[in-house]
């Protein structure tokens, strides 16, 4: 009898211990495959690509989407060149962004409604009426905002008041065009290419276009030796291990530096000759 007592109690006591770290194991419990979840479980990096790849696929397709991108970029560059402040170009930049998210729900609805009702329905031109009707507020919405904020600065360009040769050549304004343009023109060849995704992999490297077009935008802004040789080595850091990680080719890596740095160039070179670079 006391031999069964004391068993009994050996295993009370090996449940109380497993009762309090089962915690501690309870993923032993579970048949599952760490690589399983990793792959069914989304990278963030791709979620921005999904998200661009559906731009672009807008972009593609709607010819007001084409529109309102282009206004957009002719919007921003204005801001920047009539010198606006930091107010004004968050307000003008709320607003294109008001527009621009409100083409693509009306994309998105028109994508849909087409899904679920591929026949003529009074529901569903109502459903795209309304989304358009969206656009259509967002797009007046700009337009007011536009013409407060772009008309007195206008009316001073025009009358000489302000010097906008000065404004548009400064080379903090024109460093930040040139990385947009990189940008951009890495996405769109990306999308020529149609070979990886517009953040990771493909023709051309995104990464090493930035690096190597900030050390070209680097030469202008100082004479420093050592500087330059810090942001050419840094950009070739960026580039060996964009290579080195297996996303991209040498070739790729290659086209990208090269892109990145001769657009950098040729636009600072340029206006460095026409005598419009300030500081």
């Amino acid at each position: 009898m006391e031999e069964k007592n004391r068993e009994n109690k050996d295993k009370e006591t090996k449940k109380a211990k497993k009762s309090i770290f089962s915690f501690f194991h309870k993923k032993d419990r579970y048949n599952w495959d760490i690589m399983k979840e990793r792959a069914r479980d989304k990278r963030l990096v791709d979620s921005f690509n999904f998200a661009i790849d559906g731009m672009i696929s807008a972009l593609r397709n709607e010819k007001h989407m084409k529109v309102h991108i282009l206004a957009a970029i002719v919007i921003v560059i204005l801001a920047i060149l009539i010198n606006a402040s930091k107010v004004e170009i968050l307000v003008i930049s709320l607003s294109v962004c008001f527009v621009i998210i409100t083409e693509l729900i009306n994309t998105a609805v028109e994508a849909l409604v087409d899904l679920v009702s591929p026949e003529r329905h009074p529901l569903a031109k109502l459903a795209k009426d309304v989304a358009a009707g969206a656009v259509l507020v967002a797009a007046i919405n700009a337009v007011c905002v536009g013409y407060l904020l772009f008309y007195d600065k206008l009316l001073d360009v025009f009358d000489g008041t302000n010097k906008l040769h000065i404004i548009a050549g400064r080379k903090g304004n024109i460093t930040l065009l040139i990385l947009l343009l990189v940008g951009i023109l890495v996405i769109v060849l990306k999308s020529f290419f149609q070979k990886g995704t517009p953040l990771e992999g493909g023709m051309p490297s995104g990464h090493s276009a930035i690096a190597f077009a900030a050390f070209g935008i680097l030469l202008f802004m100082t004479s420093d030796i050592r500087i330059l040789i810090l942001g050419f080595f840094m950009a070739g850091l960026v580039a060996q291990s964009r290579v080195k990680s297996g996303i991209h080719s040498i070739r790729e890596v290659l086209a990208g530096g090269l892109l990145g740095f001769s657009v950098a160039f040729i636009i600072l070179f340029v206006m460095l000759q026409f005598g419009i670079l300030y500081n």
